[in-house]
């Protein structure tokens, strides 16, 4: 075999591996961004669990739950961005806690169920709600981080932003809204010391608080995570733990 014929093989070789490794990574970003966790229970139970709410799942996959009158609260709305990969209905035990309570939820559905991929879904939500005057953003976990983007970008557009287990990645600390932050003890999943790093991003409206015995899984209803550590105390238990603080929060800072 001639150097040449030697040289086109070699190089024959090298794209052959590249082209697999370029095709394992498609399947496994591919496998990751289609493997969602879905609600443990259906629309149906949650609609009998929680009858002093409305719940609705939209053409689109997003849910609206609204107050049990049906109709959008015309002073204040919450807009919850998903944990990475979670499905919109997982949400509906704790915001149907504040909705009980007069609050309109709405929970957006995204490409893939992860917020990062439509970072502005809060907009679409309050240009079709002229009815509402005051608009929280929220989010878990990765949906935290990309509700703190969006009330970084539309400070004008927002009252007030609420994270649980998760922290910013924008500089907040000159926001004139307040920030709240949840998250659990029993966390296995949120970069505590990332969390305790970019606590100096908020503004002085700053209110935290820690669920005793609260892991990172619990405020949906989807089952366990990988890398999260059991929780101390049950999911209902830390939903309504979370709903009860968020429900004084609001009522401090309307």
């Amino acid at each position: 075999m001639s150097k040449t014929s030697k040289r086109k093989t070699v190089r024959n070789i090298i794209l052959i591996f590249l082209a697999a490794i370029v095709l394992l990574c498609a399947v496994v970003v591919g496998m990751c961004l289609f493997n969602s966790r879905p609600a443990v229970q259906t629309l149906a139970e949650y609609q009998q669990n929680f009858s002093s709410a409305v719940i609705n799942m939209q053409d689109d996959g997003g849910v609206e739950i609204l107050p049990n009158d049906g109709v959008a609260s015309k002073s204040t709305g919450i807009i919850f961005y998903v944990g990475a990969q979670i499905t919109p209905d997982a949400y509906i035990p704790l915001l149907s806690r504040l909705s009980q309570r007069g609050y309109s939820c709405f929970i957006p559905n995204l490409t893939f169920n992860m917020a990062a991929l439509e970072p502005k879904a809060a907009e679409t939500i309050i240009n079709e709600h002229p009815e509402i005057s005051s608009w929280y953003i929220a989010g878990h976990s990765m949906g935290g981080l990309t509700a703190s983007g969006f009330a970084a970008d539309y400070p004008d557009k927002v009252d007030g932003l609420i994270m649980l287990a998760a922290y910013t990645n924008r500089d907040l600390s000159e926001a004139a809204f307040p920030v709240l932050s949840i998250y659990g003890d029993a966390d296995g999943v949120m970069n505590k010391a990332l969390y305790d790093k970019r606590t100096e991003w908020y503004p002085e409206a700053f209110e935290e608080h820690i669920i005793t015995g609260a892991n990172h899984a619990q405020y949906g209803d989807y089952g366990k995570q990988p890398r999260d550590n059991d929780a101390v105390i049950s999911a209902e238990s830390q939903q309504k733990q979370t709903a009860d603080i968020i429900l004084e929060w609001l009522k401090e800072n309307r």
